[in-house]
């Protein structure tokens, strides 16, 4: 292996519902070798270990690394989780309950192990390598299968007191719909990729037409989010329709922060925001703007990330690098 010029080498990995991702990031961030696996979703801890090893030994070959130059590993994954204790509670996409992660990993490696929640390193990373530099206060929303948030505040992410916090995905952006049906009116049910692929799943059981069920061979829920921003950018009248309902109600959601937190920037990302593009911050913003109380003093500012799917894994690499190796 050749010998480390990059300064404190660290790892960041970013356990995602679909894909577990691993990055050997250097000093500077830069990323120096990844490594992919498909997220398991039966069997328990096992299978899960086994694949984050896997992805790990795919990054460290590619950088030319060897495992003893590793100082420390940050870890973002879906929640809720026990921080301090490096612990997975339990999360809906994954097969595991009270899997203690970061303790395998410190066991395995031999290096101290960050772990915190995955959208909080993605929009961390953002903060610290991507759009967001050079600001104090920011919020992510990651908009995908769910949606995640973070919030920045004074250059710190906030944890809270269940040290959970940033869950935006759980707040109710409609109580009359929510009140009809428990699982409608929270905005990860009315605007991530699920919600626009349940609303076009039912306006097709009405009779009305789409393009995508072509593309997506019939299935509505194998829509992927290229699929959705082709199907927008070609103006299909269902699929603007969809598109348009996840953006309002983001857009009431970005009012609604703005007007108790007032942050310099919102930053967002995941598939369904990343792909969509410009179109979608446009009418995400325009939404925001009609429900704000004030802005006659700062605007509200939107940005799409720009880290792409490292966002996670340098967010996990700087977060490990300053709370672990910065005494």
């Amino acid at each position: 292996m050749p010998q480390n010029k990059n300064g404190a080498l660290v790892l960041g990995i970013d356990i995602g519902g679909t894909k577990i991702m691993a990055a050997l990031v250097d000093a500077q961030n830069k990323v120096l070798g990844r490594g992919k696996r498909a997220t398991p979703f039966q069997g328990g801890h096992a299978p899960l270990t086994e694949e984050i090893h896997e992805a790990i030994k795919e990054a460290l070959a590619e950088a030319q690394v060897a495992a003893s130059a590793v100082r420390a590993i940050g870890v973002g994954a879906p929640g809720p989780l026990d921080p301090p204790a490096g612990m997975l509670l339990r999360t809906a996409n994954l097969a595991v309950k009270n899997y203690p992660l970061g303790p395998v990993l410190k066991e395995s490696y031999g290096v101290p192990v960050l772990v915190d929640n995955d959208v909080h390193m993605a929009c961390f990373g953002e903060f610290k390598a991507g759009v967001a530099r050079g600001t104090q206060n920011v919020i992510g929303l990651w908009i995908g299968t769910g949606i995640g948030g973070c919030v920045i505040l004074n250059g710190q992410v906030v944890i809270g007191a269940n040290r959970n916090a940033g869950e935006i995905g759980h707040i109710i952006v409609d109580a009359t719909l929510r009140k009809k049906n428990p699982r409608r009116g929270e905005l990860e049910f009315e605007a991530s990729k699920t919600a626009i692929q349940n609303l076009l799943e039912q306006w097709i059981k009405e009779g009305k037409k789409t393009s995508l069920r072509k593309s997506a061979g019939g299935n509505i829920h194998r829509l992927n989010s290229g699929d959705l921003a082709a199907a927008f950018a070609n103006g299909d009248t269902l699929v603007v329709k969809a598109v348009e309902h996840s953006a309002w109600y983001l857009g009431i959601a970005v009012a609604n922060l703005f007007d108790i937190l007032s942050p310099e920037l919102f930053v967002l990302g995941g598939g369904v925001a990343e792909s969509l593009g410009a179109p979608y911050l446009e009418l995400v913003e325009q939404a925001a703007n009609e429900f704000v109380y004030t802005t006659e003093l700062a605007q509200i500012r939107l940005a799409l990330a720009e880290l792409g799917g490292d966002a996670g894994v340098i967010g996990a690499a700087i977060a490990a690098r300053e709370a672990l190796l910065s005494s």
